[in-house]
């Protein structure tokens, strides 16, 4: 019988950075390419097979609640006292169950399924109680530190930033923030985690208590260092959206969709397009969108949440919640809502 997995997804911080005036605008539902930061979360989830997932929530709670809640079971973090008292919130529904839990966070739109699925293989293939994700960067200021003995090279403890000391400067591995733990130690270690001087329970210093316990702990190095990009500001949102738009379109281009300029394309990552359709430039297309087959879209088009057949082409032209047959004619400057069109039409302003 193979083992449980359950996930944590922390999502109950404030997002001071975000600056907003809206006072409950919780931060992992800022969207990338249309789609909330915290869904792209999930989707990396989804893959593994976990038995059940938990999202804490806490600061805009209701929005992210709202978000998740097809996908998730939710917890509420009242106090916002740190991330391993969040992670505590979750004890309820997980504490008496048997297997493996993976923590993460709501604000890492970049992580994929096969980094976290080889999470799960690293730890299985050597036993550990607690594997954590790290990664090798040349700048590592402003991230938590992995301090490993110089010797041995087995795992002590995380050092975070703020409290780095200058014997630390040289190390390059950091904490992703990202662990793998057995569910039950889980609760039991957590609960053992001191307040810091900034009045936080840090679950970092979970890699500690596992340490001084004599638990085995170990660490998957990511290849990829962007995967563990969290955002906390609205220009690291610009930056991690660019890295996801780079990534879905070289994906619909490898599947046999053309795109004269993918710098000016923009695609959520839960599109559906069909061979041989080409986007010209400035184009977006958001949503639950499914496209056939060789359609011409653009340029300068906008296309939200809805469905078209093959052979049309749209140009100059915004289309939202429609449906669209085949081997029609669209724009130029059309503007169309909850519009169905059939097959073999023109359509102009």
């Amino acid at each position: 019988m193979s083992e449980e997995r359950y996930a944590i997804i922390i999502a109950a911080g404030k997002g001071r950075k975000m600056i907003t005036k809206e006072k409950e605008h919780s931060k992992v539902s800022y969207p990338i390419l249309g789609r909330p930061i915290i869904k792209y979360v999930i989707d990396a989830l989804k893959p593994l097979h976990l038995d059940e997932i938990v999202t804490v929530v806490g600061f805009g709670g209701d929005v992210t609640s709202e978000i998740v809640k097809k996908d998730t079971e939710i917890v509420w973090q009242n106090e916002l006292n740190g991330t391993a008292k969040a992670a505590l919130c979750a004890k309820p529904l997980l504490k008496d169950k048997e297997g493996k839990t993976l923590i993460v966070f709501g604000d890492m739109p970049l992580l994929t399924s096969d980094t976290l699925d080889k999470l799960f293989k690293r730890n299985a293939k050597d036993h550990e109680d607690l594997t954590l994700l790290t990664a090798m960067v040349d700048n590592a200021n402003e991230y938590a530190r992995v301090v490993r003995d110089p010797k041995s090279r087995h795992i002590q403890k995380i050092i975070d930033d703020k409290n780095r000391q200058a014997i630390y400067d040289n190390v390059h591995e950091i904490n992703a923030g990202i662990y793998l733990v057995d569910n039950k130690q889980l609760f039991k270690y957590l609960a053992k985690i001191e307040e810091s001087t900034e009045g936080k329970y840090n679950i970092g210093d979970i890699v500690e208590e596992f340490v001084g316990a004599g638990l085995n702990v170990g660490a998957y190095v990511l290849e990829d260092s962007s995967e563990i990009y969290a955002v906390s500001n609205r220009a690291q949102l610009a930056t991690a959206a660019k890295i996801m738009k780079n990534r879905v379109n070289k994906k619909l281009m490898m599947q046999g969709i053309s795109m004269e300029d993918p710098k000016t394309t923009y695609i959520s990552p839960n599109v559906k397009i069909g061979e041989d359709t080409v986007i010209m430039p400035n184009t977006t297309i958001y949503g639950d969108c499914h496209i056939g087959c060789a359609n011409k879209i653009g340029p300068n088009t906008y296309i939200s949440k809805t469905d078209i057949g093959e052979g049309n082409t749209i140009t100059f032209s915004s289309i939202t919640s429609s449906k669209i047959g085949s081997h029609n004619h669209i724009g130029p400057f059309v503007e169309l809502n909850g519009a169905t069109v059939g097959d073999d039409e023109q359509i102009k302003r």
